[in-house]
């Protein structure tokens, strides 16, 4: 049988099962997709993978992917097929289609952090003189970084007068790794417990593992809310939140969904959907909705462990921590878009503590809370209510917090007793004009302690962009002599420029304050300020300049207080030591960038469209203050590269990861070119428009006027290939890189003729 013969029985079978590939509809409307059918007495047939292909919803229609079902079969399903266009048209309410989902707010995926290995000298040098004598203050951190993590210490050297002397107090010591695939980070040595908003932190040494979102500055851990519609024919679609545009494009038919995964607000709001379609026909949809930060999404979890042994004395001695261990555990968990849970324990010999509490969303009438935690050991109880309502007219945040017993906790055992009562009560109203008001009551009492139970208000009022007053007052319900007012008034003369005011009272005593500051920009230079203040018999003066630099920021200052002069100077900065170089900086806080142009200097550095400086004589330059774990868009101006020297791109990316940095290389190489001055053998320049071919570098260029031409990936010794019209020679000539940074000019060359069969 022959091969034409075998193909069309194929052909053939495939008719007769009715085997169909067609494009279809839905609801009139093209979906641009082809789908397999088969056809079998008039009745068309597919499977549920397909079905889902051109948008059906299979749970509504309780069908399987893998599953062949008549489309007759189908619930509220209808369909038309025409043989003739090969299509088919399937006719269904918009409740068994699949939603477009709008994303307005995704992004692409994160890229992946980088870091190289370095270290890390931040300082804070303090120097004073008075009429005691000198002191000497050296505030150091010691970082280094690598793909392992990063390890950090802190501490600060005195030097005071004889009656102190010198000694050195360490703050904190610890080692970190942070991994963005699961969102956590490891610690070991000094660290701070995870809380909840009714429990207590507590500082010790030992390890910690917890969740961290930080390493992914694009997800929302709080819910937002969705917005569906149905468009009958294709449409625009746009989404306002409280009068803002937050999202616009375009719909297909059929049913959407907009995921708001942008924070547009915080509180209750009003969110619009608009649809328009062809005509410029518009339908307009509002709904009412609430977002609140402190909830977690569904399904999200955020957590932290610690295990270790409490610390004493911080910032006073450096190695005191208790020789009882010491464990704490919090949790937090989105059951549902209006239910976060919450649970914390701690344990230490003496205490054993446990409790859970919750958030829960009242619709569009904001937000309750509660807890309960019990104790042992240290018996006792506390429970915690809590509600919060904020709308763009008003917002109340009232918060109770409570013991009974002798209720305690790790920082209870350590000598630090729970707050038996903790109240909060704040009431805030924006007003017209710039203005707004606030009313808060604060009750607090610790065991052993008297009651505080402080009523304030508090008036802001903007009279222009540029003046502004502020008034508060405050009285101890409990005390009539507790009470006091300040009034502050101040002005801004520029971006960097202001002037304030203020006059106080409390405790019968009245006070006053005028000062004037220019903070230097951020791209370097001179800053000064001045205050003066009197009351309660002390007077005060300050004066102070201000330099910073790109190496080192340097403050001057001189203060009087009660007639006696105290005269500082403070610099802080830091030394990092990457790729082989050491580079003086400001101080160093998240991520940074180390730029290496291949040891070329003087080569402008740009951050975000911004200029820096340039590199130095090793050829590097660092760029401060980069958001870790985003992108950072690093380059070099292309303009300040010698004329000798290229580079195969001028701007990367960066993502750092925090307290790290990264090596951006741009590798920059001499050109191995020169501008090629050719003659016949009488001397003249050849003709323009020749096609001149390197027979090392293997590149085609042509010949300019004069008979110049530029070659580039020039060898030792070089043959150049000349053809054109009437013209067929070689060049031949030696070639040394130059020294400057100047591309040479070499010739003129003779053009020997070649012989036929060259």
């Amino acid at each position: 049988m022959g091969m034409m013969a075998a193909l069309g029985m194929a052909a053939g079978q495939a008719r007769a099962a009715g085997e169909l590939y067609l494009e279809v509809q839905l609801n009139g409307q093209p979906t641009g997709t082809v789908a397999h059918f088969s056809e079998q007495g008039g009745h068309l047939s597919t499977d549920g993978q397909s079905l889902d292909e051109v948008g059906l919803n299979l749970a509504a229609l309780g069908v399987s992917p893998s599953r062949v079902v008549r489309l007759d079969d189908l619930p509220g399903v209808t369909y038309r097929y025409d043989a003739g266009q090969q299509s088919v048209d399937l006719r269904l309410a918009d409740s068994l289609r699949k939603p477009r989902h709008l994303n307005p707010g995704a992004t692409a995926q994160p890229r992946p952090s980088a870091v190289d290995r370095g270290l890390v000298l931040n300082y804070d040098a303090y120097a004073s003189h008075d009429d005691s004598g000198n002191r000497l203050a050296l505030w150091s951190e010691e970082r280094f970084f690598d793909a392992h993590g990063v390890y950090s210490t802190t501490g600060t050297a005195y030097s005071y007068p004889a009656t102190a002397g010198q000694h050195y107090v360490r703050y904190d010591s610890a080692w970190s790794h942070s991994d963005p695939d699961t969102l956590s980070t490891w610690q070991l040595g000094d660290t701070i417990s995870g809380s909840l908003d009714w429990t207590r932190s507590v500082r010790l040494g030992g390890a910690q593992y917890k969740s961290n979102f930080a390493l992914r500055p694009d997800l929302v851990t709080f819910p937002l809310p969705t917005y569906s519609g149905s468009a009958v024919v294709p449409s625009a679609v746009s989404l306002y939140v409280n009068g803002i545009q937050q999202y616009s494009g375009s719909v297909s038919s059929g049913p959407y969904i907009i995921d708001q995964t942008v924070p547009g607000i915080t509180g209750a709001g009003q969110a619009t959907v608009v649809t328009r379609d062809a005509l410029g026909r518009s339908v307009s949809t509002s709904v009412p909705l609430y977002v609140d930060t402190r909830l977690m999404a569904p399904g999200l979890s955020s957590y932290s462990l610690e295990l270790g042994y409490l610390r004493h004395n911080y910032s006073v001695d450096s190695f005191d921590y208790s020789p009882r261990t010491a464990s704490s555990a919090s949790v937090r968990y989105g059951l549902s878009d209006a239910l976060t849970v919450e649970g914390h324990g701690e344990v230490t010999p003496g205490v054993y503590n446990a409790g859970g509490g919750a958030l829960y969303r009242l619709g569009q009438q904001g937000v309750v809370n509660a807890s309960l935690a019990a104790s042992a050991g240290m018996a006792g109880m506390q429970w915690g209510l809590g509600y919060q309502y904020i709308t763009p007219r008003f917002s109340i945040n009232a918060q109770t917090l409570r013991t009974a017993g002798n209720y305690g906790d790790l920082a209870a055992r350590d000598g630090t007793p729970v707050p038996s009562v903790s109240d909060r009560l704040t009431l805030s109203f924006p007003m017209a004009s710039n203005q707004s008001l606030s009313l808060s009551y604060l009750g607090y009492k610790v065991p052993g302690s008297g009651a505080s139970h402080v009523v304030s208000v508090g008036h802001s009022l903007s009279l222009s962009h540029r003046l502004s007053v502020t008034l508060n007052l405050y009285q101890d319900v409990r005390d009539p002599a507790s009470r006091g007012a300040f009034v502050n008034l101040s002005y801004s003369l520029g971006e960097r420029t202001s002037v304030s005011s203020s006059a106080s009272y409390q405790g019968k005593q009245a006070g006053y304050a005028v000062s004037a500051a220019q903070a230097p920009d951020y791209g370097g230079g001179w800053g000064w300020g001045a205050q003066t203040s009197g009351g309660g018999g002390s007077d005060y003066q300050l004066a102070q300049v201000q330099y910073l630099g790109d190496h080192a920021q340097v403050t001057a200052s001189t203060q009087q207080v009660a007639g006696s002069q105290l005269w500082s100077v403070d610099t802080t900065g830091a030394l990092v030591w990457m790729d082989g170089s050491v580079e003086t900086a400001r101080r160093i806080g998240d991520g940074f960038a180390l730029v290496s142009t291949d040891g070329v200097a003087g080569i402008p550095v740009v951050h975000e469209n911004r200029e820096l400086g340039t590199t130095d004589s090793s050829g590097h330059f660092l760029v401060p203050d980069l958001d870790a774990y985003r992108g950072n868009q690093v380059s070099i101006n292309s303009l300040g590269l010698p004329a000798n020297v290229q580079v195969a791109t001028t701007n990367q990316a960066v993502v750092p990861q925090s307290r790290s940095g990264v090596l951006v290389r741009f590798a920059l190489k001499p050109y191995q070119a020169a501008s090629i001055i050719v003659q016949d053998l009488a001397g003249k320049p050849l003709p323009a428009g020749l096609r001149v071919h390197s027979m090392e570098g293997g590149a085609d260029t042509v010949m300019g006027y004069d008979g110049i031409t530029f070659v580039d990936g020039l060898v030792a010794l070089n043959h150049l290939r000349v053809e054109g019209p009437q013209v067929r020679c070689q060049v031949t000539f030696a070639f040394n890189p130059p020294t400057g940074q100047v591309l040479p000019t070499l010739g003129p060359f003779p053009c020997v003729p070649l012989k036929e069969g060259d």
